[in-house]
């Protein structure tokens, strides 16, 4: 007769109870005793091992669905401490109001707007959101206006057609109706060599008024663009003032227009010879407060079973920055450290945190070094001057000793690294700093370039 082996392993298992030192001295003295039985007993037969392992109650599960998010727009319950913009928004659609949301980028915008638009989905609302830097020209934009527009129309698509073509007559638009994606597509019937684009968009947006007021009261209507600079980028700075003469006067149909390039509308906005000057609201997106973060992480891991030192989380938004989107990349990449531990109950670490955050950076080694070596020499040296000099006096003596040239040159290499969305400005209390727009960049030139560096 064949025989089985019963392996019990694990011994230090520790009950959930508080059983005394003498009543757990016995326990492990009679698991010991049933394994060594079994041994004696079952030794010489060739049966299979049967292990049964009493901590696997403790070990991770490797289907558990990570709880920190990055890569994606998030929703309502996954970004941190953002109900306030995310009301404003909402106001600012339902009430026809205009507001210009200013923030770097991995700075939760878009989860911003995604949320506000869910909320304003729930009434049944006409939201368009358009991403002006998928769009190389102007006229391509008025063209997405217009076939959201009727995308958003419900009913019959013979009568939301109509109804577009009735609504944006001036601008003639032939649209498309896509039945097996339910999508519409739209050309401009104008000829667009010979109208000024920036003028075409006034109308498309004049056009969207005359749609907003043929709606019912209390139905939301509203045009979010995203990177707005964008539109004037393309269309000059007197695009500024074509449109607010346009949507100055619009009462119905509220206008959201969001934008990293802090800078450049900071400007716009703030400036009073500028044509936006007050024109909306401004909303500044900053840094999620610390507490509010430290504590979604404390929470998020022990959810999961894991437990994180408050050292731990402090260091992890250290070097992350407090950037939104570099906290949740590397709070996700220690999770899954402690998750592939194969412990349930692991401890986040500050020297498990420093590990994560050097393995992830390395792991993205091919990207960063295609972004170093498309630099120019003055841009790099000029990278390397902002991480020595902690993104203050660049142009001193000192900066100009790393880059070595002049303030000036500086000055040049800074801006154009800005615009390509490298390098920002981030206000402090007593001066203006440049930083990396991706401050695992940052860390990647330290961890690669800076060690073989003869300076």
């Amino acid at each position: 007769m064949r025989g089985f082996f019963v392996c019990i392993s694990q011994l230090d298992f520790v009950p959930e109870r508080t059983e005394s030192p003498n009543q757990m001295k016995l326990i492990s003295i009679i698991l010991f005793s049933i394994t060594l039985f079994s041994v004696i007993l079952f030794g010489m037969n060739k049966g299979p091992i049967l292990t049964l392992d009493l901590n696997a109650a403790d070990a991770p599960d490797p289907d558990r669905k990570a709880p920190f998010e990055y890569g994606r727009e998030l929703g309502i319950d996954e970004i941190v401490d953002r109900q306030d913009e995310v009301a404003e928004v909402v106001r600012t659609i339902r009430d026809g109001g205009k507001l210009f949301l200013i923030g770097p980028r991995r700075y939760g915008k878009s989860s911003i707007l995604k949320t506000a638009v869910d909320h304003l989905n729930q009434k049944s609302a006409i939201i368009l959101r358009i991403d002006a830097e998928g769009y190389p020209s102007i006229d391509l934009i008025v063209g997405a206006i217009i076939a959201l527009a009727a995308q958003q129309l419900t009913g019959e698509a013979k009568k939301a057609g109509s109804l577009i073509a009735q609504f944006f007559s001036r601008i003639r638009p032939e649209l498309e109706y896509n039945p097996l994606e339910n999508t519409w597509s739209a050309r401009l019937g104008v000829d667009i060599k010979r109208h000024d684009h920036t003028h075409l968009l006034v109308e498309a947006l004049n056009s969207f008024e005359r749609l907003a007021q043929a709606q019912p009261e209390r139905r939301p209507v509203g045009l979010i663009i995203d990177e707005f600079q964008k539109i004037i980028e393309l269309g000059g700075q007197t695009a500024e003032g074509q449109i607010r003469a346009a949507i100055q006067t619009h009462k119905r149909a509220g206008y959201v227009f969001a934008g990293s390039k802090t800078h450049m509308l900071t400007a716009m906005t703030t400036d009073a010879a500028r044509p936006f000057y007050r024109l909306g609201g401004v909303r500044f997106i900053g840094p999620v407060p610390r507490d509010d973060f430290h504590r979604f992480i404390k929470e998020r891991f022990k959810a999961s079973g894991f437990t994180a030192k408050d050292e731990a989380i402090t260091l992890l938004m250290d070097l992350a920055h407090d950037v939104p989107y570099n906290i949740q990349m590397l709070a996700h990449g220690c999770w899954a450290s402690l998750r592939n531990s194969g412990t349930r109950r692991a401890t986040l670490t500050p020297e498990i945190v420093a590990h994560t955050l050097r393995r992830l950076v390395l792991q993205q080694d091919p990207i960063y070094t295609m972004l170093w070596n498309r630099l120019t020499s003055i841009q790099q040296r000029t990278l390397i001057a902002v991480i020595r000099l902690q993104g203050r006096n660049l142009q001193s003596a000192r900066g100009m000793a790393i880059v070595g040239k002049a303030p000036a040159t500086i000055r040049k290499s800074i801006h154009a690294m800005m615009d390509t969305s490298l390098l920002r400005d981030e206000q402090t209390p007593n001066s203006t700093v440049v930083v990396f727009e991706d401050p695992f960049f940052e860390k990647w030139i330290e961890f690669v370039i800076l060690p073989n560096l003869p300076f």
